[in-house]
């Protein structure tokens, strides 16, 4: 909320809220205009009476935001006939100049925010000006998350909370735009597929305290897809210049050599369906105010609790560690943090991992340890691991933070994986389902499609983590490319080429060239994308395990929960 009212505001809330005083339209939407000038707002520019054609104007517009002032919308009748007037404006500069625009309808005193979907306004969100400085204050709040125009501010948790958490107007027209989406689209295979393996996942991870809800996959949608974002951010990537589609894939980070930050998963469900790219695009510009340079704290563990429910976030068993308290965990415990090995096992967002980083790169710096050797050994020294999928999104975020973005601009950084894994991956199934005769063994039936070819791999093939994903990749890759092929020889293996980059053994070939039909007939059935992501994550536990051997300290909770507060951090013996 604004810290103050600039006085040219104050005066102009004073006009708007005066009584028994006529005023007309005219005299309103000049104190309107006034109003979105405040210092606060960011707006360079508000423009009055812009025509769209046929004789028509605009009354107020400003950035991406269409205006519709009246003297009154206190009648249900006189809001409904502004709204078909709004409506049509809004329309038009969606056509004219692309992206999606939002629609204000107000008298000055009532202010009613709408979100386009299918050619018709819904209301995401309204605000009411009431008298006196906190009035005038939630209104001009009110305002900025509308219009997210307002640059550079600081990701502080007080800001977090009040521009990007449930109760912001920000957070409320995401949140209802998102959802119109899903409604108009929740029936599409691609959709379904991801919505059940979502449910599937969390329901194993989580139990009985998991509660299969639409809402509650919105706001991790709508949670992901703001990570994602983020990390662009944090590493000053122009996140308003990138597509859509780059945004949520994470390919600027692989041209820049950052690997772990962004995966295809669950949640770029919004990329397949109408209106998706308007909203990521959307998404991207609200999130674009702030400086996410130089951050001080695991800001997104406030995100998460500013949007999720304590109800919910209770009955899920989520429970996460204040900073101050992971901070003095962490400076007790890792005494050594230049060469001991740091392991979060249930990491949530990232707050151990956060200050144990931040403590390796101090203590690199102070041993006088070149910074492009400490940043090429910190993916080996920190790692963390959670059952969640959004915890894992928020923490490899987190990570990135911690690092900042000096370092990761730096040009002898060298290239970097995030060590953040979607771990006891297991626990989506049964230890004795998922392995078979000496293979991982994935069903790839959802829901009441019965797709009775299985997913098999050779234990062998799991012992190496990069190599794996890799492989894994290639057959996603390729067998997609493989399934809109034309003609009558579609490709029924992996290339050549790839079977020799990553010397697959002769005996190997026969069940890769099964999985490559397999995923090749996903592909066909539009159920595709989520199985890089769901076959890599199912094997972790594998690679995992060994890892887990070799660290010296455990931080966080190492009894499994999925994001909870830790009891006393347990100490491993030197392996040095």
């Amino acid at each position: 909320m604004p810290r103050s009212v600039s006085e040219p505001s104050r005066i102009v809330i004073e006009r708007l809220l005066s009584k028994g005083t006529t005023r007309s339209e005219a005299t309103i939407q000049s104190d309107v205009r006034m109003l979105l000038l405040d210092p606060e707002l960011g707006l360079e520019e508000v423009q009055l009476e812009t025509q769209v054609g046929h004789g028509k104007r605009i009354d107020v517009e400003a950035g991406a935001t269409v205006f519709e002032v009246k003297k009154t919308l206190a009648s249900s009748t006189a809001l409904a006939a502004a709204k078909v007037q709004l409506t049509g404006y809004v329309l038009s500069r969606a056509a004219e100049f692309g992206g999606r625009y939002l629609g204000v309808l107000t008298d000055g005193v009532r202010w009613h925010a709408y979100h386009e979907t299918g050619g018709e306004l819904e209301e995401a969100t309204r605000h009411t000006l009431i008298d006196g400085p906190t009035g005038a204050a939630s209104l001009l709040s009110w305002l900025e998350g509308v219009l997210a125009t307002k640059q550079g501010v600081r990701p502080v948790p007080s800001e977090i909370r009040e521009r990007l958490g449930a109760t912001s107007s920000s957070h409320q027209v995401d949140y209802a735009t998102l959802a119109a989406i899903y409604a108009d689209s929740r029936n599409l295979p691609t959709v379904q597929l991801k919505r059940e393996l979502w449910a599937k996942l969390l329901r194993s991870a989580l139990g009985t305290q998991f509660v299969d809800d639409d809402e509650l996959f919105l706001e991790h949608t709508l949670l992901v897809n703001s990570a994602e974002i983020i990390a662009h951010l944090v590493v000053g990537l122009p996140a308003t210049e990138l597509s859509p589609a780059t945004l949520l894939s994470g390919d600027q980070f692989a041209v820049a050599g950052l690997y772990g930050v962004v995966d295809r998963d669950f949640f770029d469900w919004v990329l397949e369906v109408p209106g998706g790219d308007a909203f990521v695009g959307s998404l991207a510009r609200r999130l674009s105010r702030f400086d996410w340079s130089a951050v001080e704290h695991d800001v997104l563990k406030v995100l998460y609790e500013s949007v999720i429910p304590a109800a919910t976030r209770k009955a899920l068993g989520e429970y996460y560690t204040p900073d101050w308290l992971a901070y003095e965990v962490v400076k007790e415990t890792v005494t050594d943090p230049v060469h001991q090995r740091v392991l979060d096992p249930s990491c949530g967002s990232g707050s151990f991992l956060f200050y144990a980083v931040r403590r390796y790169l101090a203590a690199c710096e102070e041993a006088g340890v070149p910074l492009s050797d400490a940043m090429h050994q910190v993916s080996s020294r920190v790692i963390g691991i959670d059952l969640h999928p959004v915890a894992v999104a928020l923490a490899r975020v987190t990570y990135l933070l911690a690092l900042g973005r000096d370092r990761l601009n730096l040009p002898e950084r060298g290239e970097l994986s995030v060590p953040v894994y979607l771990g006891d991956s297991l626990g989506w199934d049964q230890h004795e389902d998922l392995l078979s005769s000496g293979h991982m063994v994935i069903p790839t039936e959802t829901g009441d499609q019965l797709l009775t070819t299985e997913l098999r791999f050779p234990d062998h093939l799991l012992t190496d983590a990069a190599r794996f994903d890799e492989l894994v990749q290639a057959l996603v890759d390729e067998s997609g490319r493989a399934a809109f092929a034309t003609g009558n020889r579609k490709p029924k293996k992996l290339s050549d080429g790839t079977l020799r980059r990553l010397a697959i053994d002769e005996v190997d070939m026969p069940v890769l060239a099964e999985n490559f039909l397999r995923l090749r007939q996903l592909h066909e059935d539009n159920r595709n994308h989520i199985w890089s992501y769901y076959i890599r994550n199912v094997a972790r536990p594998t690679w995992l395990s060994n890892e887990a051997n070799r660290v010296d300290v455990l931080v966080g909770n190492p009894h499994g929960s999925p994001t909870g507060t830790c009891p006393p951090p347990c100490r491993r013996p030197s392996s040095r």
